[in-house]
């Protein structure tokens, strides 16, 4: 192997070579789960979109999580990073690439998500609701990096990249309007998640209409949800945003596969 040459093919295997040096991951907000892989996102400016970047050696050897480090977060940040935790558990349920395991990560996530993001919410000082909604957005990294995200992150991702919306905030402006659209193809993952909210049977038996509102519920409680145009989307960045939606590689694990149209509609009913 040359090293010198700069040729791509090069540069990749100098990442097989040797392990990354070992990283000790601590997180202080309880949402990314990013404790959990040796992956992340940065922006592309220039072009307006989200690039992945990371590679498994350098996946954290320990993630130590103590909630006392997350008691200072404010409302809003403890709203925005948990809302990101419980999409990441919802997203991989309806995932395509859910397996059993990732699927038990899953559930377990948005159920301890679903009851404490709330509570912590009201009292950020609540050091029992701050730790296990720590434990639950670390299950739900468990989780995605199984199975793979979906709609919401192909969307939120594009959204911040053109308008500089915090990611969690992005990702509450279209969940419900993505829950509904993925609904015919997401049923059995719906009900997982409604089932892991505590909830009654509902009487018509629609468990996924019944997991979206208990969505809704939660996302009204914390306040996070604002339409777009209230978040520095004009309609000529409609376009612009599907189609980076559509391109963002979590897109492919979506349960119900849009097209650029689909997209465009979800974006104008959360206009």
């Amino acid at each position: 192997m040359s090293v010198v040459s700069g040729a791509a093919a090069d540069a990749d295997a100098l990442w097989e070579a040797l392990d990354g040096l070992p990283l000790i991951a601590i997180p202080t907000t309880s949402g990314t789960g990013a404790e959990t892989n040796g992956f992340g996102v940065i922006e592309d400016t220039a072009a307006c979109r989200k690039v992945y970047l990371g590679h498994p050696s350098v996946k954290p050897r320990i993630a130590l999580l103590d909630p006392e480090l997350t008691l200072g977060l404010p409302a809003r940040i403890t709203a925005a990073t948990g809302i990101d935790a419980l999409v990441h558990g919802i997203e991989s349920l309806a995932s395509r690439g859910a397996n059993p395991v990732s699927v038990a990560y899953a559930t377990q996530a948005v159920a301890m998500v679903g009851r404490w993001l709330p509570v912590a919410h009201r009292d950020g000082s609540d050091l029992e609701a701050r730790a296990q909604l720590m434990l639950g957005a670390h299950l739900a990294g468990e989780a995605l990096t199984i199975s793979g995200l979906g709609l919401v992150h192909g969307i939120g991702h594009a959204l911040t990249a053109h308008t500089g919306t915090p990611h969690g905030i992005a990702l509450a402006s279209v969940l419900e309007e993505v829950l509904e659209f993925s609904a015919p193809n997401a049923r059995e993952a719906y009900e997982q998640t409604a089932r892991a909210l505590r909830l009654a049977p509902p009487a018509d038996g629609d468990w996924a209409r019944a997991a979206i509102d208990a969505v809704r519920e939660i996302s009204g409680e914390l306040g996070i949800k604002q339409p777009l145009r209230e978040l520095g989307v004009r309609p000529d960045l409609l376009p612009p945003i599907a189609s980076g939606a559509l391109a963002d590689a979590v897109t492919r694990n979506a349960p119900r596969q849009p097209t650029e149209q689909d997209i465009h509609g979800i974006l104008e009913s959360a206009f």
